[in-house]
């Protein structure tokens, strides 16, 4: 389907303001694009639009690179519409659209969204070989009379917030950093497979998630995290990682949630990653192991806060 039949197939009807980008991980500084979006909507009477693509450019552009994601569409829309933005529109990146340049881009907006209003990120480009800079944006915006807006980085703690800084502390394990550059806590959410049910054995069930092989992890290792279960919100020890101790199976993401009883399998399940404890190890014997995984238990409690009340959490 070409882009103008996208664009018009999902057209509120309405004028608009503009946003367009992947929003990879929905960080603070998409928050902050989509904020301007929404302020100059309003400023205009306009609806606020974001346009995502359904999959990275990176992925076109360059196949052999392939970059885990902080995020699947699904999620990235819902944060997206959660910001407040009036509606989200999910196209296609491929060659067509890769061949579009910035004006024939502009004016495609411009007939089927009824654009008023577009508003950019720091350093982006728009159309074919990135022609469209924020100069020639703004001489476009002053030709074809719209509003353009370019919105200043957002800075945490002296970091630009970037996707790819993001996947570079949860390659690190700094689950704090990946917290404060996203604004919320990092999490994962994936179906509950059966394992070998060796945790059980051990003392220790866990609910065993595989996890998308093109989304990005945190680095293997043990990790207090919360999970969010259909029946509620509990704390729990996590395990990413591959079993060193027995098998170097396939790496998966084992919770082993605290105070619950109860069968998960096939149900769905978001893990956030709050605080990585420790790197994932190998035991010289079940019981060395049995004797960390009781402290990783304490470690958990003692982080997240041991009260069942707390925040709703069990």
């Amino acid at each position: 389907m070409s882009l103008q039949s996208q664009l018009n197939a999902a057209s509120p009807g309405r004028p608009a303001v503009i946003t367009v980008g992947t929003f990879d991980g929905v960080h603070v500084g998409h928050a902050r694009l989509l904020e301007a979006t929404i302020g100059l909507a309003r400023e205009i009477n306009a609806d606020s639009v974001a346009i995502t693509f359904r999959s990275p450019p990176r992925e076109l552009l360059d196949p052999t690179l392939p970059v885990p994601h902080l995020g699947g569409l699904d999620e990235r829309k819902g944060l997206i519409k959660g910001l407040g933005i009036d509606h989200v529109i999910e196209i296609d990146f491929d060659d067509e659209i890769r061949s579009v340049n910035a004006e024939n881009f502009v004016r495609i907006l411009l007939s089927e969204l009824d654009m008023k209003g577009l508003v950019l990120g720091p350093g982006a480009t728009v159309g074919h070989d990135r022609g469209g800079d924020e100069d020639r944006m703004r001489a476009l915006s002053d030709e074809l009379e719209f509003e353009l807006r370019v919105v200043p980085p957002a800075m945490v703690n002296g970091k630009v917030a970037r996707s790819t800084t993001i996947r570079a502390a949860l390659t690190a394990g700094d689950m704090a950093s990946a917290a404060e550059l996203l604004g919320r806590t990092f999490s994962v959410t994936g179906i509950v497979t059966e394992g070998d049910r060796r945790g059980r054995t051990l003392g220790f069930p866990t609910a065993n998630v595989t996890p998308d092989p093109h989304g990005a992890l945190p680095a293997d290792g043990i990790y207090a995290c919360f999970v969010t279960t259909p029946d509620g919100r509990y704390q729990a020890a996590t395990n990413i990682g591959v079993r060193p101790t027995f098998d170097n199976g396939p790496r998966i993401i084992e919770p082993f949630l605290l105070d619950f009883e109860g069968d998960l399998y096939g149900q769905r399940i978001t893990v956030e990653f709050v605080e990585r404890l420790r790197e994932e190890a190998k035991f010289d014997s079940v019981d060395a192991l049995i004797v960390q995984m009781n402290k990783d238990v304490e470690d958990t409690r003692r982080i997240l806060g041991a009260s069942r009340e707390q925040s709703g959490t069990r």
